[in-house]
């Protein structure tokens, strides 16, 4: 495991960091000011709840940062991966046609990615 020597200290810089890459990620699906900043909100809403919820069931251990760290790179390397999919849906926004709501085939190929990738990292990590 990569991380095995780490400590609670550099679990926070990995999981400030891999909050930063999600929200960087996100940047480029949104359409608007409004919802780039939008974007940015969710994984600093979940690092602040994991703070949060840790602090009140007096939680010390690494485990939740650890957890979000893998939560927030697993979603910003699915990103990556579906970039030429994303890409084109993008594209058909551009040109003021409607988005085709996504297919279950396409829901079901993105969690298997995500879960692939969140466990190979798990292993990794």
């Amino acid at each position: 495991m990569l991380t095995s020597s780490f400590t609670t200290t550099h679990w926070w810089i990995a999981a400030i960091a891999s909050g930063i890459a999600l929200a960087v990620a996100a940047q480029s699906l949104a359409t608007s000011t409004k919802s780039r900043l939008l974007t940015a909100l969710p994984p600093i809403a979940g690092g602040v709840a994991i703070v949060l919820d840790s602090a009140a069931r007096g939680y010390d251990g690494d485990t939740p940062l650890a957890l979000y760290t893998l939560t927030m790179l697993g979603l910003t390397l699915c990103r990556i991966i579906f970039a030429g999919y994303l890409r084109r849906q993008r594209e058909v926004i551009r040109s003021g046609k409607a988005l085709e709501p996504a297919t279950g085939k396409q829901t079901a190929l993105f969690l298997f990615t995500f879960a692939a990738v969140v466990m190979a990292m798990a292993v990794l990590l």
